[in-house]
């Protein structure tokens, strides 16, 4: 019998976490799979910013989408980050279908107020804007996704 979703998230975070390195290791998640319903030409593209600060929070709402997912094959993560995060999310996730996209943070820069607070100064929180010019021609619609989301 499957746990509980809020025993198997922390579970899933705090149990399966190294403490070693400078980014925290993940268990590896379960593979999910679609159900007999689905259909192979109904992508959804979920697009989400990912950064060492968000690490814990973003592994939660991606496990959470894939977990209430009926199609879960069927999703198409694109992950706007640094390229050192790559190893991380694949290991974490090894069957789930990711794209990761450079965000250029000179893109906003001098644009960014000095009077928000702190936590809305950095330039990845704004790259959500820049969805349409970073993501292939290909993704007609995708859905952004804070890391501070998980589905129930």
């Amino acid at each position: 019998m499957p746990l509980p979703l809020p025993l198997s998230l922390l579970s899933f975070l705090l149990l399966g976490l190294a403490g070693a390195g400078e980014l925290p290791a993940f268990r590896e998640a379960p593979a999910f799979r679609n159900g007999e319903e689905c259909t192979p030409e109904s992508t959804i593209h979920i697009a989400m910013t990912l950064d060492s600060t968000y690490l814990r929070g973003s592994i939660a709402a991606v496990f959470s989408v894939l977990r209430h997912s009926t199609c879960p094959e069927n999703i198409a993560f694109h992950f706007l980050t640094h390229r050192d995060l790559r190893h991380t999310i694949t290991s974490t996730f090894p069957s789930l279908s990711i794209s990761l996209h450079h965000f250029d943070p000179s893109l906003v820069r001098g644009k960014i107020s000095t009077s928000i607070r702190r936590a809305l100064d950095q330039p990845l929180n704004y790259a959500r804007i820049y969805l349409a010019d970073l993501l292939p021609p290909s993704v007609h619609r995708v859905i952004y996704l804070d890391s501070d989301l998980i589905l129930v």
